[in-house]
């Protein structure tokens, strides 16, 4: 089992970030926030269907405009995904997935309130991107007596491509709460890669965030 690591570059990123937040408020060229939020998420491939697997997610974002209504963003995230039995079926199966993640997204900005550009702030936004994970470690909560993908977790591939899109709606100008869908380009399991798992294992989640930008 891997060691959890992803501490260290969101302690940098944020000593990074946090300088040009600040130079952010006089120049509104660059910002930075703060995510923390819950994922769902499932595998295809498992033995059930359906979003049953909570985890958690939180992380920092830095924003770079590009030009009117539009922004770049890039962010170092811990998300924790996986799958999990359909409630009230078995067998009962539970495993979380650790990562350290970092998308990478594009956006764009509409409704304008409190004034112009530079004096108010857009209430929605809408966002698409990229996003390359590193698994850290994982638990299995039933091990050999449950379910699921236990047979597959030696030889899962620790790197993850992702596509994301989402939605972002802001309270105020410092607070949004975004939704967020995300689907692996690459499988986290290829039948034939070592142990006896018998099929392709491929992820998607959905992740409902709070976000403060400073």
């Amino acid at each position: 089992m891997r060691v959890n690591t992803f501490y260290y570059p969101m302690i940098f990123a944020l000593l990074f970030m946090l300088p040009n937040a600040a130079q952010s408020q006089r120049t509104q060229r660059f910002k930075a926030g703060i995510i923390a939020g819950l994922t769902a998420s499932q595998i295809d491939g498992d033995e059930s269907a359906g979003y049953h697997k909570v985890g958690l997610q939180a992380g920092l974002r830095g924003v770079a405009r590009l030009k009117k209504k539009q922004d770049a963003s890039v962010e170092i995230l811990y998300t924790q995904r996986g799958c999990r039995h359909q409630p009230q079926t078995f067998p009962l199966f539970s495993t979380t997935l650790n990562y350290i993640e970092v998308p990478v997204q594009w956006h764009y900005h509409d409704w304008l309130v409190d004034g112009d550009e530079d004096d108010g702030f857009y209430r929605v936004q809408f966002n698409a991107g990229l996003s390359y994970g590193r698994l850290l470690d994982y638990k299995d909560k039933y091990g050999i007596e449950g379910g699921g993908i236990t047979a597959a977790l030696p030889d899962l591939n620790s790197n993850s491509f992702t596509v994301l899109l989402g939605a972002t709606f802001y309270a105020s100008r410092h607070i949004g709460f975004t939704f967020r869908w995300q689907r692996a380009l690459n499988n986290l399991y290829n039948t034939g890669e070592g142990g006896n798992y018998a099929k392709d294992l491929n992820e998607h989640s959905i992740a409902f965030q709070a976000l403060y930008m400073f």
